[in-house]
C-alpha cells in the first residue's frame, strides 16, 4: 500500500491538490478522516478507497512484463 500512497501523493502534488481539496472531490464517497489517515500513513486503506482516490486523480495500476532469456 506504501507504493500506492506515494503515487497518490505525487499526483496530488503535480495537480497542486491539498487533502481538503481531494476530500471535497470525493464528498459523500469517502470520509475526510479516512483520506487523511491514509495519506498521513496512520492506516492503510481498503482496496475500494485506494481505487476511488486513484480514479479521481487519473491514476491506474499496470504490471511490468519481465522478459525471460530462453536457452541461456
Amino acid at each position: 500500500m506504501t507504493m500506492i500512497r506515494k503515487a497518490i501523493k505525487k499526483r496530488m502534488n503535480e495537480l497542486k491538490l491539498t487533502t481538503n481539496q481531494l476530500s471535497e472531490m470525493l464528498r459523500g464517497k469517502i470520509p475526510r478522516r479516512t483520506i487523511y489517515y491514509f495519506l498521513s500513513g496512520k492506516t492503510d486503506a481498503r482496496t475500494e478507497v485506494a481505487s476511488e482516490l486513484m480514479r479521481v486523480l487519473g491514476l491506474e495500476l499496470t504490471t511490468k512484463k519481465h522478459k525471460e532469456k530462453i536457452g541461456r
